[in-house]
């Protein structure tokens, strides 16, 4: 066997963790950064934490930008372009959940270029130059993008997600702070945590699985299935820091491992449907793993044992349906896919977008059109 395992990324995790941020501005020699949040973080007053580690730093020469859309947007990002760059800013913090966070890479990607359009970026590895001092506060459990080489960026104009990768724009820093998600709400807690538990499960069946990213992709199963019901039950510190934990494994594992056709059919559904990623995920995650089942029977056989569940191929995917079911009926998020997909006749367009979405070449079957439409047809069945 042949792998890389990369890594790189600073992590700085616990209670008050949040308070290091100057430390780690100051070790990247940044002086006037630029936040980058949302309307939930605002709301949630979530940025006093950062404010207030940021003053007792020395730090208050501060531009913020909290217009961030919950699903990622061009047009958004352009818009903090032009604050990064009136405001003479010298680095970026990311405040918030992915679509922040993948909206503050490619604002990265974008000063650092010099170019105007993501699509000029899209793809893999095209950045010449290296990007700006990048820190991330994580406010949501569930897409490991604070440590993964991907950013995913809906265009508005063309109606389609357009996906950028590139080592450049991994985070110099990664702030894991269980006071930052906190606040998050129970279908937000149930969705995020489904995102990370398909991050896992894909990163440890994916055809560039490795030994290493298996290893963070078992640990993340296990701290998932063990603390993502008291999650969403409790505002427990405990169990908000264990899944925050989680996340950030399953991260690391799929960063290096990569994702599957699961993945390739969430992304699909939220272009066409225009709903939340973690949702998306969750109503193809128990189909697509029985349409792959007799392809991964060992890899499922694994993952009873390593997750202690002591569950047999069969069983361990029932029950991970059992747990879906556990998770929707405590948290009022539904992952049945009949609940959204209201118009059977743009199955095909979701197939259609699927197979050329690029997770889909990470799976260990053949992902064709027709086998796109059977999942997603035996998913409507739920």
């Amino acid at each position: 066997m042949l792998f890389e395992f990369f890594s790189p990324v600073k992590i700085i995790a616990g209670d008050n963790a949040i308070f290091s941020l100057p430390v780690q501005l100051k070790a990247l020699n940044v002086i006037n950064p630029i936040i980058v949040s949302d309307d939930g973080v605002k709301k949630s007053n979530l940025l006093k934490f950062v404010f207030k580690a940021l003053k007792e730093g020395g730090i208050t020469n501060l531009t913020v930008f909290d217009d961030i859309p919950p699903e990622t947007s061009t047009t958004s990002i352009k818009k903090a372009k032009e604050l990064f760059q009136s405001k003479n800013c010298d680095g970026i913090i990311a405040v918030g959940g992915g679509s922040v966070i993948d909206s503050a890479k490619a604002l990265n990607m974008l000063i650092s270029s010099n170019k105007n359009e993501l699509d000029d970026l899209a793809g893999a590895n095209n950045l010449e130059h290296d990007t700006l001092p990048f820190i991330v506060i994580p406010t949501t459990a569930g897409t490991g993008s604070e440590v993964t080489t991907v950013a995913v960026i809906f265009d508005e104009k063309q109606n389609r997600k357009v996906a950028l990768a590139d080592e450049k724009i991994l985070p110099d820093a990664a702030i894991i702070d269980p006071v930052m998600t906190m606040t998050m709400p129970k279908k937000l807690t149930a969705s995020s945590g489904i995102d990370a538990l398909s991050h896992a499960i894909e990163a440890y069946i994916s055809i560039a699985t490795n030994p290493i990213s298996r290893v963070f992709a078992t640990t993340s199963i296990s701290l998932i299935l063990d603390n993502l019901i008291d999650s969403i039950q409790k505002q427990d510190k405990t169990h908000r820091f264990n899944m925050a934990l989680a996340s950030t494994l399953a991260g690391i594992a799929f960063s290096n491992a990569m994702v599957g056709i699961n993945h390739s059919l969430a992304h699909a559904t939220g272009s066409v449907l225009h709903i939340p990623h973690g949702i998306a995920v969750g109503v193809y995650l128990v189909e697509s793993l029985r349409y792959m089942e007799n392809s991964i029977k060992s890899e499922l056989e694994q993952l009873s044992v390593y997750t202690q569940k002591g569950y047999t191929n069969q069983g361990f995917i029932d029950m991970i349906d059992s747990f879906l079911e556990k998770v929707s009926q405590l948290s009022g998020v539904s992952f049945r896919l009949k609940d959204y997909l209201k118009d059977e006749n743009l199955i095909d367009k979701i197939a259609e977008l699927a197979v050329i979405d690029g997770s889909s070449i990470f799976s260990k079957i053949e992902f064709t059109r027709d086998v796109a439409v059977e999942i997603i047809k035996n998913s409507l069945k739920r």
